[in-house]
């Protein structure tokens, strides 16, 4: 959270609809009750929150009227601000395992979608090992940072491996599951600030050129959550050598997204083929921008940032 006037973004989020912005759950909830406060509980070994609320709990949340959502420019104060009127934050949160870690913000005025701003499909499609992904967000690029970043990073990832993610968190079971787990045995990972950015991925027949430098449509298949390593080692918050961070599953919670939202299938889901994206409950292929404009843009089209007034 931070005081009006401070322009340093908190969290991340993505655009599905002109109303509805998704990001975490955590990232709204108030700090009295287990909220975005940036330390490590080192009985569970995760990172980013101390949860305060016990299991099967509601948490309180921040005020809709406090929160501001920026959107249409990689530099972050630069960003078109819009007011939200509802937050909804997923029944079954539980922040001491990072359980339905999703929530959803309904603007109070409409996006005007443009070169700069434009919705992203949820991909229901299967996640295998080793799939090139990117996570996207202005968080810390350092663990020595004591800020987050002004302007909008991303950072090339892949899903897997299994192993590790279950030895970091037991209840892991595949990357098809409420989770994704993307491991960081080469330094690169999402941090502080990124909670709530959209982990996305191109549709490609190759897995391997998924990724940011690959050719297709993007799609998005998570959101960050929190992250951990094997070793429980508290000063290596992000990017550990035996590390993983796991996103919240996006397409797992398209029913809660679209009896919140009461948006359909075909507004908000589609899946891969091949290099083609189609739009679930059609045979028709997705409209989309092209290519090119895409490829140029595709930070920026999808991104939000989440700002905070405190009253």
């Amino acid at each position: 959270m931070i005081s009006e006037g401070d322009e340093t973004a908190f969290c991340g989020g993505s655009i599905i609809s002109n109303r509805w912005i998704v990001t975490a759950g955590h990232c709204v909830v108030d700090m009295s009750s287990g909220g975005n406060s940036l330390h490590s509980n080192n009985n569970t070994g995760t990172k980013g929150l101390t949860p305060k609320a016990a299991s099967g709990r509601r948490y309180s949340t921040v005020k809709a009227k406090n929160i501001r959502v920026g959107v249409g420019n990689v530099y972050n104060a630069k960003a078109a601000r819009y007011r939200v009127s509802k937050l909804h934050v997923h029944p079954d949160l539980n922040l001491e395992y990072f359980d339905n870690d999703i929530a959803l913000l309904k603007l109070k005025k409409k996006l005007k979608f443009s070169a700069a701003v434009q919705p992203i499909k949820i991909d229901t499609g299967s996640i295998p090992d080793g799939l090139a992904v990117t996570g996207v967000g202005w968080g810390k690029t350092s663990l020595e940072s004591q800020t987050t970043s002004d302007i909008l990073q991303a950072v090339d990832l892949r899903t897997g491996n299994e192993a590790l993610c279950r030895e970091i968190r037991p209840e892991f079971d595949s990357n098809n599951g409420n989770y994704i787990c993307v491991t960081t045995p080469d330094g690169r990972d999402t941090c502080s600030g990124d909670s709530g950015g959209p982990l996305i991925r191109r549709c490609n027949a190759d897995p391997a050129q998924s990724g940011s430098t690959g050719s297709g449509q993007w799609v998005q298949l998570g959101l960050t959550s929190y992250g951990d390593n094997a070793s429980r080692d508290t000063t290596m918050v992000c990017a550990a050598p035996d590390g993983a961070g796991f996103y919240t599953h996006v397409a797992r919670y398209l029913d809660y997204i679209k009896r919140t939202t009461k948006l359909k299938d075909h507004d908000i889901a589609a899946t891969c083929n091949g290099n083609d994206l189609v739009v679930a409950q059609s045979n028709r292929a997705a409209t989309s921008l092209s290519s090119s404009l895409f490829q140029q843009q595709w930070l920026l089209l999808i991104s939000v940032t989440l700002i905070i007034i405190l009253n």
